[in-house]
């Protein structure tokens, strides 16, 4: 039965990340079609990141205490009328709300799908959670290319959202009829934080239970900068490979490369349960590095090849921040994936435009140096989690 649930999540996962890649294609048709300025459009791209923070916290917890199958089926749903929304109108206000439903429903599932994962598979959370993003990075580099054969085959981008609404809700049903104990019944409200570690069950909101927890408070702000500077990469990629090299087509090549190579980094990444933390390290430094000497030797195709181990380094974070929320508090992990989830898409909005404010001051590639510096940021970060951990994972 884990098997049937870890297959259907990670499917979810995939088209969740393939929605994400239709989205960066669908915008400029979007804004064309609706006439709409350049603020308008960037309103609309915030608009699902807005969704995306916000949501997986509220849904979260409310999934610790009824249980994730009735609130990921809800969530579903919201993702489902979004979708519909976009395609059925044309008026900027309901493609408005219909973008933010997405938003919502996207931040949610993601986190409660990663939530279930964690639970169902206690001792090989490290593999899942790796898995799950492997098949989501699968969607983000499969998406720009299925985008544009369906509206070339269609005739319309609004075809890709409905096309997506059928698929979401093929997924609903098969989710509704899963009869997983796990999934069922009202959410364990124990109080336990970690393994052979009890704590007094919280009286008030898991959620500001949690953010009085130290060691909550440092994974919060660690994904927060990942998150961030994975973004950053991903939005100011293309512009550093105009600027310094005058050359838009190797930057595409070198922003499929990031994607791709977090594919490979993930699947690694699943092969080692209890390695999480020095992969980690591994993978951050191997991004420290790629993306300094990037910056430093100013040759095209060797920058090309740094960004692709950038996203190779990167690929093993996100995983192991969230497989150490989650073995930090396996009793409300609704909750504390929530959280991390609104904490990264936060950062997700804020470092790439503190890159673009960066970049009013000086060229590209100096701006660029938030990328490492924030990365230095996280390695010090995780080495003060480990020191709050009441039990023994080498996570």
């Amino acid at each position: 039965m884990n098997k049937a649930i870890n297959t259907i999540c990670y499917i979810s996962l995939l088209f969740l990340g393939m929605y994400l890649a239709v989205y960066q294609v669908a915008i400029n048709s979007i804004s064309a079609e609706l006439a709409v300025s350049s603020t308008v459009s960037g309103i609309l791209i915030s608009l699902l990141f807005v969704g995306i923070m916000i949501a997986p916290a509220i849904f979260g917890e409310i999934s610790d205490r009824i249980g994730k199958k009735p609130v990921i089926i809800i969530c579903f749903g919201i993702m489902i009328a979004g979708l519909l929304l976009v395609y059925f109108f044309n008026i900027v206000e309901f493609i408005a709300a219909g973008i933010f439903f997405i938003g919502c429903g996207f931040g949610a599932i993601e986190g409660l799908l990663s939530g279930l994962l964690a639970d169902l598979n206690s001792k090989r959370t490290n593999k899942v959670i790796n898995i799950s993003q492997m098949y989501f990075s699968i969607g983000a580099v499969v998406g720009p290319v299925s985008a544009i054969w369906i509206t070339g085959l269609l005739g319309n981008w609004k075809h890709n959202y409905v096309l997506l609404a059928v698929i979401f809700l093929l997924l609903l049903v098969i989710i509704a009829g899963q009869k997983h104990a796990e999934m069922n019944g009202k959410g364990p409200v124990t109080g336990d934080m970690s393994p052979g570690a009890p704590v007094p069950a919280p009286k008030g909101s898991i959620s500001f239970f949690l953010l009085k927890e130290k060691r909550f408070i440092l994974l919060y702000t660690a994904i927060f900068i990942y998150v961030g500077i994975e973004e950053a990469t991903a939005f100011w990629a293309n512009t550093y490979f105009i600027d310094s090299f005058g050359m838009e087509k190797l930057g595409a090549y070198a922003l499929s490369g990031f994607w791709g190579s977090m594919i490979a980094g993930r699947y690694i990444g699943s092969r080692f349960e209890e390695k999480g933390n020095t992969l980690c390290f591994i993978g951050l430094l191997v991004s420290l590095i790629s993306i300094i000497l990037a910056l430093m030797i100013k040759n095209p195709v060797f920058s090309m090849v740094c960004f692709v181990l950038l996203g190779l380094g990167f690929s093993v974070v996100w995983p192991v921040l969230m497989v150490t929320a989650a073995r930090s508090c396996y009793n409300y992990t609704g909750s504390a994936m929530g959280l991390m989830m609104m904490s990264g898409a936060a950062g997700g909005i804020v470092v790439p435009l503190l890159m673009g404010a960066a970049k009013e001051f000086v060229d590209t590639g100096t701006a660029f140096l938030i990328v490492p510096f924030l990365a230095c940021v996280i390695l010090l970060l995780q080495r003060k989690i480990r020191k709050t951990m009441t039990y023994k994972y080498n996570i």
